[in-house]
């Protein structure tokens, strides 16, 4: 007589992560066939579980494993074309990628500058090996800003931002200052649930943090996080308030500032003088105060901007024509107002 299967059987095998030793006479109502299936998958999702877990772990070791920690910053200037040459064997098409392995993120770099070649050349001479041993797979974008206007930082990034989507996908958002060269490999270039701020102790202010709310240097948001806060301001024109502009859009949309520890966040400022185009902004105090009021309507939704674009070995350069008048004009009427106001009171 053939052997009947129990009605709870069934249950038995569909539920079987969700038996316990406490649950006896359901189980020993289960055919052995059964508990010898409901055993061979429970074995083989923890296979499935462990193996996975050991990938995680696989690449991110990987990630920091080639890192030796603290570094002296090479400072021989070489020209571009030597630099070039230098790595142009780690790159493919102005993308560096890992050899053997996957990263999991994909990275822009957005460098703003003018006319600052000599520092550009030292960050890349730097920054080139420690994300290779990083496994890092990045694409750098240095944008340029033309010399008929003054320098607009905040402008410039929102225009890193859009034209590096135009040319493919990023996960991660890493906008650096040109004169910032990182003193540790294992200061991970990476993005996570939170804006990232890298360069937490810089030479300049004997490596400790400026101020508890400073948030400027090298920064890193993921995608999502900089369409949210609608990027940065376009009305900073010339030195100063940007970075406090960008703070107050992240906490305004709920997000907290992750820091590596200061070990790790130590960085090299080059030495330069004050930029000629760049003087401070004397709105910078006024537009701070109206940071979140005006952050829907002021950022990548407003920016207007020429561009051309050159392909290089090792970056993409976009040299940008930006119309500073023009961005301020696009600004709200309360805001033009106060700016009109303050500069009579100058006058």
């Amino acid at each position: 007589m053939a052997q009947q299967i129990p009605r709870n059987a069934i249950v038995c095998l569909a539920q079987k992560t969700r038996v316990t030793f406490a649950d006896k006479s359901l189980i020993n109502r289960c055919p052995k066939r059964i508990l010898r299936l409901r055993n061979i998958c429970i074995l083989v999702s923890f296979l499935i579980s462990v193996i996975f877990l050991y990938k995680l772990s696989f690449i991110s070791n990987r990630n920091t494993g080639q890192c030796v920690g603290r570094l002296d910053t090479d400072k021989n200037l070489i020209s571009l074309k030597q630099l070039g040459l230098k790595f142009q064997h780690l790159f493919n098409h102005g993308r560096l990628q890992p050899r053997d392995c996957q990263a999991l993120q994909r990275l822009a770099i957005i460098i703003p500058f003018r006319k600052r070649w000599s520092h550009l050349i030292v960050l890349l001479n730097n920054l080139i090996p420690l994300l290779s041993r990083q496994q890092a797979d990045v694409h750098f974008f240095v944008v340029e800003q033309s010399s008929r206007s003054t320098f607009n930082r905040g402008a410039l990034q929102n225009v890193g931002f859009l034209e590096a989507l135009q040319l493919g996908q990023f996960d991660c958002f890493i906008f650096h200052d040109v004169d910032l060269v990182p003193l540790n490999d294992k200061n991970l270039y990476r993005c996570g649930d939170n804006p990232r701020h890298f360069s937490v102790a810089l030479n300049k202010y004997s490596y400790s943090l400026l101020y508890p709310g400073y948030f400027g240097g090298v920064v890193g948001l993921s995608t999502q996080q900089y369409r949210d806060i609608n990027g940065n301001s376009n009305l900073y024109v010339g030195w100063g308030g940007e970075d406090d502009d960008l703070l107050e859009r992240l906490l305004n949309k709920g997000y907290y500032i992750s820091r590596y520890a200061t070990d790790l966040s130590k960085y090299d400022m080059i030495q330069h003088g004050m930029e000629e185009g760049n003087k401070p902004n004397p709105f910078r105090l006024m537009l701070l105060e109206t940071a979140r009021v005006r952050q829907e309507v002021d950022g990548l939704t407003s920016i207007q901007y020429n561009k051309t674009i050159t392909d290089l070995i090792l970056f993409t350069l976009i040299t940008v024509d930006i119309d500073n008048e023009q961005l301020l004009r696009a600004a709200p009427e309360y805001i033009q107002n106060i700016m009109a106001t303050t500069t009579e009171k100058q006058d």
